[in-house]
């Protein structure tokens, strides 16, 4: 990995749930380097979205957090910081939908030039030019007529532009991305994704991009951390995921994605359902869903351990199953 951007550890969300807690996100660690883009691939519920607002300080009102974050706010290794020391600065988000993210009694223009102004001082006609330039840059066409529209007067995919255009406007060193793309048609999907591969390598850029959809996330990323149940299950360069995953329930995600390539492959679902985060099953939270599952999977709390340089399992059986002797 090139030089270390953000560090993440032993990372835990507690949320309240009627009169308990649940724990829907449980020891996450992961490391993201410098100019790199990683993809966080899993099951709706497996806790993605909130490990990714976590690093920026957007979790829900009463939400408890343990473990340490660490980002790099200059050119030195990661420190611990609070959301007040990045949002803003070095890290931006995109959302999902954009009619819900963004301020609907402001202009497009406004919206953008906000951040500059607030973070960096910016006057009200620098700002503005800032955001003009930045709607030009994304791709959006005769930004400066459309710097003064509502944002319900523009389409979905120029919407979600002027969001990447809004997250841009504070120059972050890390743009998180929580599946910016689910809501667009295919067309415009593939547009916003080049935008970002451009964006970051023009700008030496972090992605974090969360998404339940494999192929967006081997289209745009270098590497994938795969959760199932609060906790990553795999880790691993997105290549050698895709084509020899490490462990059951990645091969599982892999094999109920339809392929052009092999059009008479019969997809094969996942059976059951993911585990209900105020009772998760003893041991290896997959094993009720795992074809392969023995009687010592359910044994003892599994921790993700490397299995070579660059990647790593949370299975006890990943040299077994790397081998395909199941």
């Amino acid at each position: 990995m090139t030089k270390r951007l953000l560090e993440v550890e032993d990372l835990r969300i507690t949320l309240q749930a009627g009169s308990g807690t649940i724990t829907p996100v449980d020891g996450v660690n992961l490391a993201l380097g410098r100019g790199e883009a990683l993809g966080i691939a899993g099951e709706s519920g497996s806790g993605k979205s909130l490990t990714l607002k976590s690093i920026i300080g957007l979790l829900p009102q009463g939400a408890q957090v343990e473990g340490n974050l660490r980002f790099a706010l200059g050119d030195e290794s990661p420190i611990p910081y609070t959301s007040t020391d990045v949002h803003g600065r070095g890290i931006s988000i995109i959302f999902q939908e954009p009619m819900t993210a963004l301020n609907p009694t402001m202009r497009v223009g406004d919206l953008i030039a906000e951040g500059p102004r607030i973070h960096e001082g910016l006057s009200k006609t620098a700002a503005r030019e800032r955001a003009v330039e930045l709607m030009r840059q994304v791709g959006i066409p005769a930004p400066e007529r459309r710097a003064k529209m509502w944002p319900h007067q523009l389409s979905g995919g120029l919407r979600q532009r002027v969001m990447i255009a809004t997250a841009l406007s504070t120059r972050p060193k890390l743009l998180l991305c929580d599946e910016p793309t689910t809501a667009l048609d295919v067309s415009i999907q593939d547009q916003i994704l080049g935008l970002l591969q451009e964006i970051r390598i023009n700008l030496g850029m972090s992605i974090i991009f969360v998404s339940h959809d494999l192929a967006v996330l081997g289209e745009l990323c270098d590497r994938l951390a795969i959760m199932y149940a609060g906790q990553i299950v795999e880790t691993g360069p997105t290549d050698d995921v895709f084509t020899k995953p490490n462990h059951p329930y990645t091969e599982a995600l892999m094999t109920s994605v339809p392929s052009f390539d092999a059009t008479s492959v019969k997809l094969a679902g996942i059976e059951g359902h993911p585990p209900d985060p105020r009772s998760f099953p003893p041991g290896c939270r997959f094993s009720p869903r795992c074809r392969y599952a023995r009687e010592d999977c359910t044994e003892a709390d599994f921790e993700l351990v490397a299995t070579d340089a660059d990647r790593s399992s949370a299975c006890i059986h990943t040299e077994v199953f790397a081998e395909g002797g199941r």
